[in-house]
């Protein structure tokens, strides 16, 4: 159940959309199930972020966001193989639409059993989804 938060100036809800299918598409090749997949957009605003004390610029001149964090959670199971393919993947994703942009990527490794969902009354624990098709 892999989730992305992506934190970076304001974007368009279709540039969003863009790159949740982008990275949902690249979860998916690297054998996720996509409806497991979530991506979070949290906006960052400017005058957030300082390097040796000064601020650093969310967007350039034209309003392009310069500046993307994001911070992955993924199971543990999942090795530093898998995470540096995923990274390359993510960055891929974004120079492609942003090639200027400084890219942050933190991986957060997480039991499975630390995770529930509910997609109605039922609560599920993610630990005994895991080895059943679709999980």
């Amino acid at each position: 159940m892999p989730t992305i938060t992506v934190t970076c100036a304001p974007l368009q809800p279709i540039e969003r959309k863009r790159l949740a299918l982008a990275f949902t598409r690249l979860l998916k090749a690297q054998g996720a199930y996509t409806a497991h997949c979530m991506v979070f957009f949290n906006p960052l605003e400017p005058g957030c972020v300082f390097s040796a004390g000064m601020p650093l610029p969310t967007v350039d001149g034209s309003g392009v966001a310069l500046q993307f964090y994001l911070r992955i959670t993924l199971s543990v199971a999942r090795d530093g193989l898998a995470h540096a393919a995923l990274a390359e993947g993510l960055h891929r994703c974004l120079v492609s639409h942003y090639p200027n942009a400084f890219i942050y990527l933190q991986f957060d490794p997480i039991l499975p059993e630390h995770v529930f969902y509910s997609a109605g009354t039922a609560l599920i624990n993610a630990h005994h989804q895991q080895g059943k098709p679709g999980a």
